[in-house]
């Protein structure tokens, strides 16, 4: 009797490929962005294409531990019970008294006017720019179209020749956005950055302290074997794989008289995945 474990526990397709693909990245199937990209005197239509799949959320839920049933979890109103969707508004704490609602319309007022511009209004050494400000939202711009190759490639030089940063703003996801645009491998990236107002210093510690050169070497002599060939794909996030494993061990179990926790079945128990991310996995 063949076992459950050729079934895997549902995840991402995208994830799913991280435990199974182990050549070159797929390329994204359809750009995020598109726009006009205006440095000096060029505008160059172009496309954005995300450059890395964000964590999803966990692929477990909650259940009631011994019974099985999933834990709902419904929308309640205090003074008139459980709510539908469509009655949810957004307020603002005014005080811890006092709400002040605010609707749709009224919200849509402070979304910034899209130009689809990117505004590159600096331009700064690579020296100078931090990885801590880059926020995690990172695309590969392309050209738009053939007749904007030349104008393409030809930013791509300017600003490969001096090593720089185009530092600008441009508006995506109904927020104006800080970004940052240099050249990888003959390529614009461009990275969505914190604001300056996000930016905190690092704490003080005593910085006047000298290794003794002797130390140095020494430790660095001891570090030839993180000094091998370099490949990013030997790293992987394994969660998936392990999570796959677990569950075809279970399932295994069960067919051989291994007592396991049942799902429950309830008519009106509604399943509703959990919102934990990757680093607070409900477990």
């Amino acid at each position: 009797m063949p076992t459950a474990c050729a079934k895997r526990p549902r995840t991402s397709s995208a994830s799913m490929e991280v435990v199974t693909n182990s050549s070159a990245p797929q390329p994204a199937s359809r750009s995020s962005w598109s726009g006009v990209l205006n440095l000096g005197s060029v505008q160059i239509p172009v496309k954005g294409y995300t450059a890395a799949v964000t964590q999803r959320d966990s692929p477990l839920h909650l259940v009631h531990a011994g019974c099985g049933c999933r834990i709902q979890q419904p929308r309640r109103c205090p003074k008139h019970g459980e709510i539908s969707s469509d009655q949810i508004a957004k307020a603002f704490e005014f005080s811890p008294t006092e709400d002040v609602a605010l609707s749709d319309d009224e919200l849509k007022r402070l979304h910034p006017l899209d130009d689809k511009t990117l505004h590159i209004e600096h331009l700064l050494p690579a020296g100078r720019i931090d990885v801590s400000l880059l926020s995690g939202r990172t695309l590969n711009l392309i050209p738009a179209h053939r007749a904007a190759a030349d104008a393409y490639h030809l930013v791509v030089a300017a600003l490969a020749h001096t090593n720089e940063w185009a530092i600008g703003k441009a508006v995506m996801s109904e927020r104006r956005q800080l970004v940052g645009l240099h050249v990888v491998e003959q390529r614009l990236v461009l990275h969505v950055l914190h604001w300056p107002a996000q930016w905190r210093s690092c704490p003080a510690f005593a910085t006047t302290k000298v290794a003794a050169p002797a130390l140095v070497d020494r430790l660095s002599a001891s570090l030839s074997l993180q000094r091998q060939p370099f490949a990013w794909s030997d790293y992987r996030d394994d969660f998936d794989q392990k999570l796959s494993d677990l569950v075809c061990q279970k399932m295994a179990n069960r067919q051989r008289g291994t007592p396991v926790v049942e799902k429950a079945s309830t008519m009106n128990s509604k399943p509703r995945r959990t919102t934990t991310s990757r680093g607070g996995r409900a477990a």
